[in-house]
Formats: structure tokens, C-alpha cells, sequence
């Protein structure tokens, strides 16, 4: 299972040899509403089936198939499924991301993958992640203004006193990178209390606990992720972990407050009212730039100039619209935008996603942000390098 984050997202930009097959479902995270959701996943692997089938032999594509169809007989996984999945899959890879917003249902053969509904997640500007911590306790959440998930990682994770503190320093530097995310039930407690026994009975050494923590949180968590780190701990603990932490994704704006006396839902509404304002400002921070850059030629919001723009190596950012779709196809050789009047014809695609991904490929930033804050109305700002 891989993670929604851009870092991770850079290596599937490289061209793979196809055929490459992307399946994108909205699913749901409790019953009796996920009873349905491996029935319409198997009806989107029989419209892979029938692509596959109108170009490869059958010999080809059944060992393609194979992993969907190992996946769709996973009750397990189909239990702790969150908002959506995506799947990217060709003969050398078998890529899974649980996604924590729904997605549109469709699925596509095709000579490259299907990228941008991944992209578009990726590249909301209220996504976050908690640390929850306690003396003797951690525990790690990830999510947006809408619902957090927890973290989860192996068991290797110094998530304890005695984890942290039984484990010597080298073996927390061979830690593996990787982390999942499980679905956390909206009214239960996001910690539990302090466990007792054997980290009560310690002579707890917090400061290196939180040094370990702090180590692990960065190395395993932020450094691939990237995303804001808010800080929920007792304030008597705020400043001992800022004073020592590494972490420069950790919030100056933290939660002074015993993480295990809040509900998830609660631990979501209170993050949010310490991380709105923030995300509010890098999207006012990134208007004010378009502005100031407008001024001086150095931006636009025109969608030709944007592509002519950005196949020159120009385009630094991009800001694209949250609520807004545009139907047609980039023509990169006629350096030329043909707009259709919907999404009927297969081959339609979303210009906004396809200029976003060209940013991407090239180097450059993505901001997805909400309509009322776009410095244009046709749906893209692009501020130039040069």
C-alpha cells in the first residue's frame, strides 16, 4: 500500500512500458455500505478485461490481471478500506493508494497511467498530520478538514517508552520509510490512557523518548510526506519536544491539551482550528504572489499562454481552481488547447489536470485551491521563473 504524497508520486511520471492499467473507485469505510464496494470493483476489472481483450492475446494480459483479481477475493482489505482506491498497474508494477476522499468510478487501458485524480489529492492545500503524544505514548494521524486516519506503521515503530528506550539508536537509523494509514472510527478516544505497569514503574527519560520520537516522526513520516506537523501534547511538553525537535514540518502552532481526552472527530475539529488559519495564509500567500507577478508580466490566467508557457520551462507555480473542470485536450505538438463542450467523447480529458500534470513532470509546484480564492475565473493562475 503506498501513500498519497507527491514525493512518492514523482517515480510513477516515468515513462513505463504499457500497457498500463488504472482502476479509480470510491469505496466506503463501514457496514452495510461497503458490501458493494468489491461488487463494482469487479464490474471496472471486466471493463479492464474487455480493453485488454480488444488488443493483447488472452495469454498477455491474464497474468495482468492476476493481482486484481487476487485483490478483489482480499476480504480483508475490502474491510478497512477508507474513502477510495486507486490502482496503477503494468507487468512490473502493482501500485494500491487508500484514499481518504471519494474518487469517480472509471477504469482505462492505456499506453501511461492515469495520474491526475491522484494529483489533485495530492495537491490540496488542507491536508495535515497530528502527533499525538504523551509520556508515554505516541500515537500519529493524517487527514483534512473533513476526517482524520490514523497512522499506522510496523511494529519496529518506537510508538512506546519502551519501545523508544529499549532500542538503541542504530536500529532506529535502519527503520523503514513506509507507513499505511487505517481507518479511525469518528466517536472513539484518539488515544488511550497512560497503559501503566512497567512505563510508570521506569524512570522515564523524556527527553531522549521525545528525541527518539521526534527522529522516527521525520525520518519515517515527514521527510516523504512533506505535510504540516501539528503538535497535540500537554503544555508542560510542548516546549521540552520544540526545544529538541529536527522536524522542520512541526507547526509553530500546536494543541495544549491531553491528546487521550479527545474523541478523533474532536482531535480533527480542534487541529483544524489551529491549522486553518495556516493553510488559509499559504493560499493567500500564493494570490498575493500571482498578483504582484501579473504586475510585472510575469503571470497569467489565460489557458494558451499558460500551455505556451509551460512547455518553454517557465511556469514556477500553478495554481488550479478545486471546483473547476474544463473539457477538451492539450495538443503539445500544435502547442494548442482544443476545448470540447463536455466530457461525452473518450478521449476527453480535463485541461486543468493536464497542464497541473505538466507542471509537475517539469519541475514546477501545484496548488489545488478552493474557488473563492482564485485570483481568475478561468479556472488556472500560472506564475512565470523568468
Amino acid at each position: 500500500m503506498q501513500q498519497l504524497h507527491l514525493k512518492d508520486l514523482q517515480v510513477l511520471f516515468d515513462k513505463q512500458e504499457g500497457p498500463c492499467l488504472s482502476l479509480y473507485q470510491s469505496t466506503h469505510r463501514s457496514h452495510p455500505e461497503n458490501e458493494q464496494d468489491p461488487i463494482r470493483y469487479k464490474n471496472l476489472l471486466k471493463q479492464l478485461e474487455t480493453s485488454l481483450a480488444d488488443t493483447y492475446p488472452l495469454k498477455e494480459y491474464e497474468s495482468l490481471l492476476k493481482p486484481f483479481h487476487d485483490l478483489a477475493e482480499n476480504v480483508n482489505f475490502w474491510q478497512h478500506t477508507l474513502d477510495g482506491i486507486a490502482i496503477l498497474s503494468n507487468k512490473d508494477h502493482f501500485h494500491v493508494f487508500h484514499l481518504q476522499r471519494p474518487t469517480p468510478d472509471f477504469a482505462v487501458v492505456s499506453d501511461s497511467w492515469h495520474l491526475k485524480p491522484l494529483l489533485r489529492q495530492a495537491q490540496t492545500q488542507d491536508r495535515y498530520q497530528v502527533l499525538c503524544l504523551t509520556r508515554s505514548d505516541v500515537k500519529l494521524f493524517e487527514g483534512h478538514r473533513d476526517g482524520l486516519d490514523h497512522v499506522v506503521f510496523d511494529q519496529s515503530f518506537p510508538d512506546t517508552v519502551e519501545k523508544a528506550l529499549g532500542t538503541d539508536d542504530e536500529t532506529h537509523e535502519r527503520y523503514i520509510s513506509n507507513y499505511g494509514l487505517g481507518a479511525a472510527a469518528r466517536s472513539g478516544m484518539a488515544m488511550s490512557h497512560g497503559h501503566g505497569g512497567k512505563a510508570d514503574a521506569m524512570d522515564v527519560d523524556i527527553e531522549r523518548f521525545f528525541r527518539v520520537v521526534d527522529k522516527a516522526v521525520h525520518d519515517r513520516l515527514s521527510k516523504n510526506s512533506q505535510l504540516p506537523l501539528i503538535l497535540v501534547t500537554l503544555a508542560e511538553y510542548q516546549g521540552i519536544f520544540r526545544k529538541l525537535s529536527h522536524n522542520p514540518f512541526l507547526q509553530e502552532q500546536g494543541l495544549s491539551i491531553d491528546p487521550s481526552a479527545l474523541t478523533v472527530d474532536q482531535l480533527r475539529e480542534k487541529t483544524w482550528e489551529v491549522f486553518e488559519p495556516v493553510a488559509a495564509q499559504r493560499v493567500q500567500d500564493a494570490v498575493a504572489r500571482f498578483n504582484q507577478a501579473h504586475g510585472t508580466g510575469l503571470a497569467n490566467g489565460d489557458l494558451d499562454r499558460t500551455l505556451t508557457a509551460i512547455l518553454d520551462g517557465r511556469v514556477d507555480t500553478l495554481l488550479v481552481d478545486a471546483d473547476k473542470r474544463i473539457a477538451g485536450k492539450v495538443l503539445e505538438e500544435k502547442r494548442q488547447i482544443a476545448l470540447a463542450e463536455d466530457f461525452s467523447a473518450p478521449d476527453t480529458e480535463d485541461v486543468l489536470d493536464d497542464l497541473a500534470e505538466m507542471v509537475l513532470r517539469r519541475g514546477g509546484q501545484v496548488m489545488v485551491i478552493p474557488s473563492q480564492y482564485m485570483p481568475t475565473d478561468t479556472g488556472l493562475a500560472s506564475i512565470y521563473r523568468f
